[in-house]
Formats: structure tokens, sequence, C-alpha cells
């Protein structure tokens, strides 16, 4: 993507060769802050190490070491040799490691080593976890029954978080700990009120003596046993059990508890969420606004290099084309020509200032392609058949409301059959499923077909099922049950395409779709908390509690005396352990969802003591108080906005495209704007949908299918451009021209 000059026989690549590649960088992603040091001939290095064979090698290396306690003692594949887990350790901490190094000389180390935290944090837990493997593997190497504690697998989840490719989830991590500060504020005025209520609840009961619910001691006696019990009771997790006892006696105390639950539930939990709401959304403003800061110093750091070499501080035409090849290999003089139009500058020997330049990367965020380089096989080599009458036809037949509505109602048709259990008509249903496919291959080509993941579903399941009926048919084979659901399952999946379907669904799906990417770094962190308190809690509990089947002889409940006639017991949850990685986590899971997680930590504390009571309230705090508060405040925030913007008639990119537009046509250029299957641009109106004016163009051409007809016979194609917002990342479009003005 570089041009070399030669010297003396040899190839060198040249300054300029290094800022058309930052450049090409920088706009490829789209204007987003780029880290690496521009004085540094290292774009190769760098293009190596956001490359996609590297991204996949440094995340197999993160996801082997998060897994590794599968293998590890107490493990869940008990078989695995114990060299196997080491030799992993190692390949994984090394390409970790290489990433890290590579990732430091790419940088300015100097500026990184005085601002950043995250190189301290590497190097640390990596001393640790190879100090911590060497005494492990030493001591249990020739005895397998030494006792030891791994106590640097919960710092594994520093790794990825301290690398530069970790800057999302490092993102996160510190809006989480801006919001901690304004978070403690008011969990210290709920745990005075829990505490308020405790005095209160054991100076009315106490001197009562009534038995608890859920354990075999005395209810409001004890002030921490009470205590925890109220702070349960604010999950709702033992509710209405805890109050039983007192309601029995008198109805009056129910008074006490339904104050504590409007206060401490309704006021305080609610109250909680709307403070980390806020500060997320206030911290969400401030990082992008540090964001933008580094764009634009990037950009103008570019824009500089580019223009080094011209007295007038401008980037010449030249110098634009050549960046362009780099951006886009395979680019024509005509869409380089057409790009340069859409700056809307008079000559080209005055080149682009700072404010075109950045004008220009948010340009190539749309798509823009001469019209012959986007017809389908059909149009390119049998024009004549695919513009006929008949052909336009079908094609705007297939672009109606009516073949869709025909669509959704043979799918509901589909799935009664299938609640009736009534197969008959399942061929029926796959020849008209496997028609409509073919249809929107033919009206939009095969490459536009799959370009929309809702067709690449679609085709998923009616390629499946059509196999299945054909091979179970033809060869009569006979399918074991699992094989038998699992082809139900994806008949069933074929609800689903109402959503795709149907605009309104269309719209919340696609709108969800859009926050999945910064939805999986949330995730991440939630797993990351899961992975230490899981690592924590195998080692506190491991062996303690141990699943039975019922042919066993032990005669105590979980192999373990100390959990006889306990709720733990009697509710069958022996299977809930921290015996092995996937145990771990499946309890850590099922305590997050709060229901009946006072039992689960009840028979943790009846086999070790009530101090177990800290690891359980230390996880709901940091998993479901913070973390999945924010995680919620994120998702609301985000479907929000993205629901409105969906809804609006206002996209950002729509001014923008305009603005495209009429710079092209004012230049000669005809534009045809694409978007989705309609083919129509999202900023427009949508037509209401009418059966006789649907029914009508079926039969007889329309003026615009005769216009059509006439724009596909043309021979003009080198003038005519189809525009498309490709949108390659979620970036405002006035941000980046604000910016620049100021810089001006």
């Amino acid at each position: 993507m570089t041009t070399t000059v030669r010297t003396n026989g040899k190839d060198t690549t040249s300054a300029l060769d290094v800022d058309y590649s930052a450049a090409e960088i920088l706009a490829i992603k789209g204007c987003q802050y780029v880290r690496f040091a521009l004085d540094k001939p290292v774009l190769r290095l760098y293009k190596f190490y956001y490359s996609v064979y590297w991204y996949w090698i440094v995340w197999f290396a993160d996801i082997a070491l998060l897994l590794l306690p599968c293998i590890e003692r107490p493990a869940y594949f008990e078989s695995v040799p114990k060299w196997v887990a080491l030799i992993i350790e190692i390949i994984a901490i090394s390409v970790l490691l290489a990433s890290f190094i590579i990732s430091m000389h790419l940088q300015n180390q100097r500026k990184l080593i005085r601002e950043a935290v995250y190189p301290y944090i590497f190097i640390i837990v990596f001393l640790l976890t190879i100090a911590d493997m060497i005494v492990y593997y030493v001591l249990i190497w020739n005895n397998d029954n030494t006792r030891y504690i791994r106590w640097s697998r919960p710092l594994r989840v520093l790794f990825p978080f301290a690398l530069q490719s970790g800057q999302h989830i490092r993102r996160v991590i510190r809006n989480i700990l801006r919001t901690l500060p304004n978070i403690a504020n008011v969990m210290v005025l709920f745990l005075l009120s829990v505490l308020t209520f405790t005095l209160l609840g054991v100076g009315m009961l106490r001197s009562r003596n009534l038995p608890h619910p859920n354990r075999k001691d005395q209810y409001f006696t004890n002030y921490i046993d009470t205590a925890w019990d109220l702070y349960v009771l604010t999950t709702t997790a033992n509710n209405p059990d805890i109050m039983m006892p007192a309601f029995n006696v008198s109805i009056l105390y129910v008074i006490f508890f339904m104050a504590y639950l409007l206060v401490n539930l309704y006021l305080f939990m609610n109250l909680l969420l709307a403070v980390i709401f806020s500060n997320y959304k206030q911290h969400l403003m401030e990082e992008q606004q540090v964001i933008h800061k580094r764009q634009l110093d990037t950009l103008t750091i570019i824009f500089q290099r580019l223009s080094s070499n011209n007295s007038t501080n401008h980037v010449s035409y030249n110098t634009y084309e050549q960046l362009m090849r780099a951006i886009k290999p395979d680019i024509t003089e005509t869409i380089i020509d057409a790009y340069w139009k859409t700056l809307d500058v008079p000559n080209k020997e005055d080149g682009l200032d700072l404010k075109k330049f950045n004008e220009l990367l948010l340009n190539l965020n749309f798509d823009l392609r001469q019209r012959n380089d986007d017809q389908t096989i059909l149009q390119k080599y049998c024009p004549k058949f695919y513009n006929s009458k008949p052909s336009r036809v079908i094609i705007d037949f297939v672009n109606t409301s009516l073949f869709r509505t025909i669509i959704n109602l043979l799918i509901i048709a589909n799935a009664v059959c299938l609640a009736a259990n009534y197969n008959e008509l399942e061929w029926v249903f796959l020849a008209v499923f496997i028609l409509e496919a073919l249809l929107k291959m033919y009206a939009y080509g095969v490459r536009d077909y799959f370009h929309h993941r809702w067709n690449i579903f679609d085709f998923i399941i009616v390629l499946v099922s059509t196999t299945y009926s054909l091979v179970s048919t033809s060869v009569q084979v006979k399918f074991e049950g699992n094989v038998l659901d699992a082809i139900l399952v994806f008949r069933v999946l074929r609800l689903v395409k109402l959503v795709g379907n149907v605009q309104r669904f269309k719209v919340i799906f696609g709108t969800f779709s859009k926050v999945i990417p910064t939805l999986m770094t949330y995730l991440r962190v939630m797993f990351m908390t899961y992975y230490v308190f899981s690592m924590i809690g195998m080692e506190l509990f491991q062996r303690k509690i141990i699943f039975i089947d019922k042919n066993s002889t032990s005669t105590y409940p979980c192999n373990n005396s100390a959990l006889v006639d306990s709720d733990f017991a009697a509710s069958n949850y022996c299977r809930n352990n921290f015996n092995d990685y996937f145990s771990s986590l499946i309890v850590l899971f099922e305590l997050t969802v709060v229901n009946q997680w006072h039992v689960l930590a009840s028979g943790f504390v009846l086999v070790t003591t009530k101090v177990a009571r800290i690891f359980f309230l230390a996880f709901h705090l940091c998993a479901v108080i913070v973390v999945l508060n924010i995680f919620t405040a994120f998702v609301i925030d985000s479907f929000l906005n993205q629901y409105t913007l969906s809804k609006s008639k206002e996209f950002p990119w729509v001014e923008q495209e305009n603005i495209i537009t009429d710079r092209l046509t004012r230049q000669g250029f005809r534009v045809i704007r694409r978007y989705d299957d309609m083919k129509r641009s999202e900023g427009e109106r949508k037509k209401k949908f009418n059966l006789l004016d649907s029914l009508r163009a079926f039969v007889k051409p329309s003026i615009s299918r005769r216009m059509t007809t006439i724009l596909e016979s043309s021979r003009d194609d080198e003038h005519t451009l189809l525009l498309r917002w490709s949108g390659h990342v979620d970036i405002d479009p006035d941000a980046l021209l604000h910016l620049s003005d100021e810089a001006s």
C-alpha cells in the first residue's frame, strides 16, 4: 500500500510513504484516535500489530488464559496432565508479553511512562504471575497432594486490560472508578438505613423469642444476623419468609417491613441507579471530548506531515491522489475525482486545508461507486432480459409491501402447522421460502442479498431445512432425537424472520444490534468480576460441598454433616459448589439473579463460618450493585439514543449526504442514493402501502420503471454514481468539523 523509491539499487521507504500509511490508518479507522509513534518508520509493524491474524492470536491467548482453570486444580477435566496447563500458560503469557512489547515499541515510551498506568500494571502482574508459577510447579511437580494457593490467578484478568488493545475495557473500568465516589455516598446512606432498621427490629422483636424461618437460631435477636437478613430483604430474595414470624404474632409488625422495603428497596436502590445513570452519561461525555481532542491532535500531525513539502501549508492534489490510492487500492480515476469534488475545492492547485482534509476523512464514510460496478450479473451480461417489462414487474413486486406481507402470513401459517404437528405442507412452505430467496437474489443481486444479516439468517434456515428434508426423504435416514430437536429449532426460527420483515420489530432489533459491540465490552467487565470471585471462591470453598448421586451410600447431605436439615440440602443445591471452574461460574450467575441467593450463601456459611458472608456480600456489591447497574445504565442510554435516532427522520449523516449529492450534481454527476433492500435513503419517508396501487403497478409498468429502464440502458455509466452511507464507525458528523474550525 506504500510506494517506494530506489536508492543505490536498494529499496527504501521514503518519509512521505510513512505519511501516506499513517493517514491511511487514520482514514480507515474512521477518524478514530490512533496512538502510535508518528516519528518512527514503524508502520509495517503497526499494520501487523493491528492485523486480523495477530488479533486472533492475542484473542486465543487471552481466552486460553481465562479457560485455563478448567484443567488446573481443582480441575473440571481432572485427567489432563499438569504439564499441559503449564505449557498453555507459558505460551499464552508469552503471546501477551510479545503484544505488550510491540505496543510499547509503537508508542512514545517517554510520554507513555509519564502519563499511562497500564504499562506498570502489566509488568507487575507479569512478574507476580511468573513468581507464583515457579513456586507452584516446584511444589506440586513431585507431590500432587501439596496444598498451595495460586494467589496470582485472579490477576490474570488484568493482562488484556493492560494491553493497548484493551483500551475499551480500560475506558469502562475508568468510568466505573469515576462513578464510585458518587455511588459511595448513596451506599453509605443505604447501609446506615439498614443498620437503623436493624436496631429498631431487634428492639421490637427480641423479647418475642420467635423461631427463625430459615435457620435454627432465634429470630431478630442477633444484630449481625438481623442486618444480614434485612440486607437480603432488599433484594426480595427472602420476602415474605423473613416477615412471616412477626406477621403471625401481630399484623402491626408488617408496617415495619413495609417501611423498610419502601425506604431501602424502592427509594435507595432506584436512587442508586439514578446516580449511576447520571454520572455515567457525564463521564461518557467527558471521555468523548478527550477522544475528539486526540482525534484532532492526530489529524493535525498527519496534515502537517502531508503538507510539509508544500509552501502554502496545503495538501496538494498529487498527495491527495496518492493517499486515496493507498486507502483504496482498487479506486478508479473517476472516483478519485468524485471524492475531490465532494470537498467543493474550486481549483486542484489550491490543495486541501486542514478543514477540507478533515472533511475528506468524514466523506470516506460514504461509499461512492460507479453504477456499472454495482450491477448484478444479469444486468451486466443480459441487460435486455433484466430490463424487460416482465423482469421489471418481478423486481418491483419483490420491493413492494405486498410481497413482504405474503411472506409474513406464510411464516405464521408455517408456525401454526408446526404447533399442530401437521407436516404434510412442509414441502410447500419450503418451496415458497426457496422461491423467496431466489427472487430476492434476482432483484438485488447475490452480493447485495448476502450483504444483509437477515438474508443470511434466512438463507441458513432454508438451507438446513431443505437439506434435512432431502436427506430424510431420499436416503430414508432415521435421525437421533438430538438431531431432530436441532432441526425443529431451525424450523421454529423461521418465526424470527418476522422481526426482519416487520418494520417496527426491525427498528428495535436494529437498535439492539448497533449497541452490541460496546455491549460486549461491558459483558467482558462483568465476566472479569466473575473470574476474580470464582478463583477466590474455589480457594475458600472447594470440596466443602460435594454433589452425590442417589445411589451414594453417604449418610450426610452434600457429604457434609453441617448441612443436615438445612434449606440448602432440602433444595437439592449440592451441585451448586466451588469445586471446579464451571460450577463456580454457575453459582456466581445464580447469585447475580438474586433469587434464593441467601439460601445458596447459607450452605457455604454452614460448612465454614459466618465470616463467609463477607464473600457473598462483596460479590453482590461489586457485581450486582455496581457493575450490573452501570451495565443497565449503558443499555438504557444506548438504546434510547439509537432508538430515537432510528425513529427520527433526521439522521446525522443525511445533512452531509445532501451536501455531497448537491456538490456532485453541480459538477455534472448523476447521484443515486442506495439504502437497504428498498434502494431508498434512510432519510426519505417511506410510502404507505396501497393494495390497488400495488396491483396496478404489478400489471402495468409505472413511469418510474420506464425511467429505470431508460437509465439502465444508458451508456453514460461513468458519470452515474451510487452513494451509500457505509458507517464504518459511530461518529458525530459535526464533531470533527467543529474541532477543526476551532483549530483554524
